[in-house]
């Protein structure tokens, strides 16, 4: 066992024990695998007497933590607790630590009061008491029999430091990097104490963790589907990564050199190795047209990069983009911003940043969205990265750090909004409490039903692919604002290479990625070599995604030798038209649609921004209604 003590400034001693596995055995009848913390409470007044108070601290997958030289895992363990147990709020000024910590909501299975001590040291130790701990005025808390009933629960409610708390209970629909990012920050505002009382956090989801970023396995490694890179601007992502311990890979997608764009007849560019060289290029070819457009996408990213530092959270979409003073941006087109507006040849347009508008969102500019074909011209920069093994594992380790309950193969069928009588409510909400009943069937058990309640309920999932029916809340499934979601067929290939002349260029060049410009008859929006890399047998794996499935005739006349090893069907993003109108983020009291932001821009950093937004509504909700 190791121990530690010391002392924080109001005259607390605690005691750090931490057991290993047998000496937990010995020392406690509980049967998780389990540690525990030892406080001993001494205050200054001689009227207070001193108690031991057992803290359990649960461990990882059954193993130790370092609690005593890792302050933030002890404090994270510490908060992680039981809802059926009892709470109290206790600031130490942490000499182990230098800082100052709020260690709140204490786990409290167990009070062993000291036999008999006053904590002054004078006193009889053999002599037992009963008095109620934490107390700071022994003779203040004999209760006076002629005093009435409200003034001694107005007095048991001020001074004792520990009582039973009902966690508050939290339902998130959708683990994908929505979901489980919004669990994240749901558990961050609780560990910062923003929000007041313990969570309990309850994931549904109906297919496999990841949602959208999902992979398959090819001759033993892994192969992205979906949500593939992330962007060194990327802040959040990239600091979910650092703090899981997550690794990373650059991305061999479209940080390749043997880049080429065609138009459906011949390659209207080919990328040099040497960027100088390209940049003259496109001036040559486009005169001040590609000046225009990066001057122009600088000035939307540096103003959407604001959106970090708001000092509150939005409260609708339209709120966020008319901040940071891009709202127009996302109410017009490619086409009408980038030509209309700004002066941008439409060669270049149709020519360059198709390519990219393509590749990112498989959609065209005269459709997509100013913002959307922004942000998704950010990400053909340098320095894309993904995660090793695959960016679902981002989900993954965000529900485990959360310990949120992940109900796997279950689907939302309804949401019931339920007022009930609650005294503890002020007149104006008429004395009622809103809690919301989830009825979800079980996909891997014969569709059995199941009803839970909870206090606040997330979507994070696009309404758009869910039957929920919504029951005593003022709108119905259809009056929720919606949009079209962009399938996108996605093949992979093994090949030994792809067929460079039929693409017309020079067979002596390889290629390793094809992009397409503006035309709508192309059978393809991108055809790339895939990070997955090469097959046992030497052939290269490549990915394509195209408007529909490829008809095999054509894949032998893209590739030397090809074999398809995957087809999948993706709705994998909105058709993100310029939106008149976004769906709420807050669709009622204590109800939460988090993908309400995806109709402006679908990227996995853009939607733990709304994640992280989404928190902190919640943490401000619960504030005002406690």
């Amino acid at each position: 066992m190791e121990q530690i003590t010391g002392t924080i400034n109001n005259g607390l001693i605690y005691q750090l024990s931490r057991y290993n596995k047998s000496e937990y055995l010995e020392n406690t009848i509980q049967s998780s695998d389990l540690g525990f913390l030892t406080i001993q409470a001494r205050f200054n007044n001689n009227n207070i007497y001193c108690y031991s108070i057992i803290i359990y601290i649960l461990f990882e997958n059954g193993s130790e933590k370092d609690l005593i030289l890792e302050k933030d895992n002890m404090v994270r363990e510490i908060k992680r607790m039981n809802p059926d147990s009892l709470y109290g709020e206790l600031e130490i000024d942490n000499i182990l630590f230098g800082t100052q910590i709020n260690l709140k909501y204490f786990l409290t299975h167990t009070l062993k009061p000291h036999i008999g001590p006053k904590c002054n040291g004078n006193e009889n130790k053999n002599i037992p008491h009963n008095h109620p701990f934490f107390e700071t005025d022994h003779d203040r808390h004999q209760h006076n029999n002629n005093n009435n009933n409200n003034n001694e629960k107005e007095d048991k409610k001020s001074h004792n430091h520990f009582e039973q708390v009902k966690p508050i209970k939290i339902a998130i629909i959708g683990s994908g990097i929505g979901g489980s990012s919004c669990a994240y920050y749901i558990n961050e505002e609780f560990l910062s104490d923003r929000i007041y009382k313990p969570i309990e956090i309850t994931v549904f989801e109906k297919e496999k963790i990841g949602g959208r970023t999902r992979n398959i396995d090819i001759q033993g490694k892994y192969t992205e589907l979906g949500g593939s890179v992330v962007h060194p601007l990327n802040e959040n992502i990239i600091g979910l990564i650092n703090k899981l311990g997550l690794k990373i890979k650059k991305s061999e997608e479209v940080d390749n050199n043997n880049l080429v764009i065609w138009n459906g007849k011949e390659f209207i560019f080919s990328q040099h190795p040497y960027t100088i060289i390209n940049q003259l290029k496109m001036l040559y070819n486009y005169y001040m047209s590609p000046i225009k457009f990066k001057n122009a996408r600088d000035d939307v990213i540096n103003k959407f990069l604001k959106g970090y530092n708001n000092s509150e959270p939005f409260k609708t979409v339209e709120e966020f983009y008319k901040n940071l003073g891009l709202l127009e941006v996302t109410k017009s087109t490619a086409k009408e911003h980038f030509c209309d507006k700004l002066g941008i040849s439409s060669e270049f347009v149709e020519d360059i940043l198709s390519a990219g508008m393509r590749v990112n969102y498989n959609q065209d500019y005269d459709n997509l969205s100013a913002f959307a074909a922004f942000i998704g011209l950010a990400g053909t920069d340098d320095g894309l990265f993904s995660v090793q093994g695959g960016n679902y594992q981002i989900s993954e380790a965000l529900l485990n750090n959360t310990k949120s309950k992940v109900l796997s193969t279950h689907e939302v069928i309804e949401i019931e909004k339920v007022l009930i009588d609650d005294d503890n409510n002020n007149e104006e909400n008429n004395n009622n409490k809103v809690i919301y009943k989830i009825t979800s069937k079980d996909l891997s058990s014969n569709n059995q039903l199941s009803i839970d309640e909870f206090d606040i309920v997330v979507i994070s999932t696009p309404i758009e692919f869910s039957k929920i029916k919504f029951t005593g809340l003022p709108f119905t499934h259809e009056t929720i604002p919606k949009k079209d979601y962009k399938k996108v067929h996605v093949h992979l290939i093994g090949a030994n290479s792809i067929n460079a002349e039929y693409f017309g260029y020079p067979k002596d060049h390889p290629i390793d990625c094809i992009l397409t410009s503006f035309n709508k008859s192309l059978p393809f929006f991108s055809l790339c070599e895939n990070s997955r890399g090469k097959l046992d047998d030497g052939r290269q794996v490549f990915k394509i995604f195209a408007p529909k499935k490829l008809d095999s005739n054509l894949i032998d006349k893209f590739f030397i030798k090809p074999e398809l090893l995957h087809y999948h069907v993706w709705s994998a993003y909105p058709v993100l038209t310029p939106a008149q109108k976004f769906p709420p983020i807050i669709i009622d009291h204590g109800l939460f649609y988090n993908n309400a932001f995806e109709h402006s821009v679908s990227t996995i950093e853009t939607t733990t921004i709304s994640s992280k937004n989404t928190a902190r509504l919640i943490a401000n909700y619960l504030k005002n209604n406690k």
